[in-house]
């Protein structure tokens, strides 16, 4: 019977050291969440004021390099496909 008890005990001394661990991770994550609302205005980041018209050229320029480079990842995509699909078939008729 007291290896039965001895058990019982250690059981519950695990299950209260799992809970005292979770609840001081808990009260550290949330002292580090709380410290990044606190801290927020000292890391705040000032951009120069762009009128609308500065905004809508800046934003075609930046579609005209989106749209360049979506472009040269398909092609070179397609020429990565056909080099592969062109090896496969050469190693096909060497086969034959």
């Amino acid at each position: 019977m007291h290896g039965a008890f001895g058990a019982l005990t250690t059981l519950i001394k695990k299950q209260e050291a799992a809970k005292n661990r979770k609840v001081s991770l808990k009260y550290e994550l949330q002292n580090r969440k709380e410290g990044f609302f606190t801290n927020s205005s000292r890391h705040e980041l000032k951009f120069p004021e762009i009128s609308k018209t500065e905004m809508k050229i800046l934003k075609e320029e930046i579609r005209k390099k989106y749209k360049a480079a979506r472009i040269k990842n398909i092609a070179v995509n397609f020429f990565i496909i056909i080099f592969v699909l062109l090896i496969f078939y050469l190693i096909g008729s060497i086969r034959k």
